[in-house]
């Protein structure tokens, strides 16, 4: 195991954990998931006034936290480090080179550590991440020979369904590789970083298999929708305006980015877009419309179809 190279502290503890996270290993006062093994507190210099300030307002925005919508702002020091307010008084500090969180203060009780990693994985690592150049996408993935494939959309829109589908089925040839959030990094080779805490599936089923690449290419971003309405599925590829604004769309606490993130964010997206394919796929509610989307995602990753109907409307290319 590598020495930590981001260090998250919520309770200050003397002892803590060591994880992969995306492609860091992160060192945490608590445990953010199944992976995580004991370990000493490494040597942090003293903070002292980065912590204190004097800070600048640079944004105020909303997001989900907890299953509610709360207020969120961002400030910025001299130094270049963020600090995330939110509205319930919780309050995150956030090292320039995002190799470091602490968490500054909270509101009210002393949440339990469930509710403190929880508020963790949100914006406070999304934020890290992002100055590190790693984006978390809010997303369900699946891979095959072609790498990992991003499924994204609107709540409810299918997501954790397809993604657990291709778990179950023994024929599909997909391995489920996130359910909820999948880190990132963008660019002209984008590749997909699966180790994360996926905290909507079970304990026991949080770790990811232990002959899975820590990194993977990163195949195809596919925006989904499932309805009733809809005819047999298929992929369509979107341009590029509407493929940049899907990745956007999809990336975790975007809204909280200040000028200089938003900026390297729209630059990566581009790049990203120039070689990764976006498509969209509508696939009809139901058992039968969901075996023809699996369908569709198992020639996307290189796999043999596995229904008679090859509903993909463009031929996957080879490279």
């Amino acid at each position: 195991m590598e020495a930590p190279t981001l260090a998250l502290e919520l309770r200050r503890g003397r002892a803590g954990f060591v994880q992969r996270l995306a492609d860091e290993w992160l060192w945490s006062d608590l445990a953010l998931g199944d992976e995580a093994t004991r370990a000493p507190r490494p040597a942090l210099p003293p903070l002292g006034a980065r912590v204190r300030g004097p800070w600048r307002r640079v944004l105020a925005s909303s997001g989900e936290v907890g299953g509610r919508e709360l207020r969120i702002g961002v400030e910025r020091n001299a130094h270049g480090d963020r600090r995330l307010a939110f509205e319930d008084g919780e309050r995150y500090w956030i090292g320039c080179a995002g190799d470091r969180i602490r968490r500054l203060a909270g509101g009210g009780a002393r949440p339990a550590p469930e509710r403190l990693v929880e508020r963790a994985l949100g914006a406070p690592l999304a934020l890290a991440l992002a100055l590190r150049g790693v984006h978390l996408l809010h997303a369900s993935a699946v891979a095959g020979p072609r790498g990992a494939l991003a499924l994204v959309g609107e709540s409810g829109a299918g997501k954790s369904t397809l993604a657990a589908a291709a778990e179950a089925s023994s024929g599909s040839g997909l391995e489920r590789l996130a359910d909820d959030i999948l880190p990132v990094r963008l660019g002209g080779e984008p590749r997909a970083l699966p180790s994360y805490p996926q905290l909507k599936l079970a304990e026991g089923r949080r770790r990811p298999p232990g002959n899975r690449s820590p990194v993977l290419p990163l195949a195809a971003l596919i925006e989904i929708e499932h309805g009733a309405g809809h005819a047999a599925p298929g992929l369509v590829r979107l341009p590029p305006a509407a493929a940049v604004a899907a990745l956007v769309r999809a990336t975790v606490a975007a809204r909280l980015f200040d000028d200089e993130l938003l900026a390297g964010h729209f630059e990566a997206a581009a790049a990203t877009v120039a070689v990764l394919p976006v498509y969209r796929l509508r696939f009809p509610s139901g058992p039968a419309g969901l075996g023809e989307a699996l369908a569709v995602l198992a020639a996307a990753a290189g796999l043999p179809v596995v229904s008679a109907r090859d509903s993909t409307r463009e031929p996957w290319p080879d490279s």
